[in-house]
């Protein structure tokens, strides 16, 4: 099955390469290039029965780092993300928890369509991430132990953009980002199990994903902020199950150079 999977990826990334039948970008003014910064926070839940099958939530802030570069055909970023907070618990329990992501690709243009009388712009392309997962709760042990998990995925998966421009200042902006196939690492007890700390996942078996719906105004030509909203969910399963999910309102500036 995950010989098969690999063809299916193997081939969409081919595609989307070739994706776009124009020498240039739709519209060089739409894709909002450049560097970004972005903070926002949220709820944020997980279950990681490494440690225990309670959930613990709270809140997580949110900030990330990003350079974006168009290109004649495509378009090139770079994002990294970080969150941290200790402000996340089960009843009185609290714990540590740390993401860190690291994420590249390319996006191809489609053909530019039409909705409502206006232009509808897509992009489609391949990715690349770095995901890290620490959970450390405040769990009183014996001796020199300590309650520690933590998870990273290194994926392949596909990004989609879409932007709808309302007017010259204004726009309503869509992405999408999954993981595909990816090579994970988990902490396990050998004790108990005798478990592969490291292994090759599928999209069944280890997923990362978020989901941004937001608009953009243009205060300059160079200068833009956005306002959005973000849904993550991370699910790791080939292990003690890892579910992660949070929903977040994020507020970014982007520079255009």
């Amino acid at each position: 099955m995950q010989n098969n999977l690999l063809l299916v990826i193997l081939s969409i990334l081919y595609l989307s390469s070739n994706i776009s039948a124009q020498d240039t970008l739709p519209d060089s003014k739409i894709f909002p290039s450049g560097i970004t910064l972005k903070y926002g926070t949220g709820r944020y839940s997980h279950k990681d029965q490494y440690i225990s099958e309670e959930k613990y939530a709270g809140t997580l802030p949110y900030i990330s780092f990003s350079w974006t570069r168009k290109h004649n055909r495509y378009v090139y970023y770079l994002e990294m993300a970080y969150r941290e907070s200790s402000d996340v618990k089960n009843h009185n329990v609290s714990a540590n928890i740390t993401h860190f992501t690291l994420n590249q690709g390319f996006l191809y243009p489609l053909r530019k369509m039409t909705m409502f009388n206006k232009g509808l712009f897509l992009w489609i392309g391949p990715s690349s991430e770095f995901y890290f997962f620490y959970n450390k709760p405040d769990i009183a042990v014996s001796g020199f132990d300590y309650a520690q998990s933590f998870a990273v995925l290194f994926s392949l998966g596909l990004n989609a953009v879409c932007i709808y421009p309302v007017n010259n200042k204004f726009q309503v902006e869509s992405l999408l980002r999954f993981t595909v196939l990816s090579f994970g690492g988990r902490m396990v007890d050998n004790e108990e199990d005798g478990q592969s700390p490291a292994r090759l996942l599928t999209l069944l078996s280890a997923l990362n994903s978020s989901f941004d719906l937001g608009a953009r105004y243009y205060f300059f030509n160079h200068l833009s902020v956005n306002l959005a909203y973000r849904f993550e969910l991370t699910r790791i399963s080939k292990w003690e199950p890892l579910l992660a999910a949070s929903d977040n309102v994020i507020v970014g500036l982007t520079y255009r150079f």
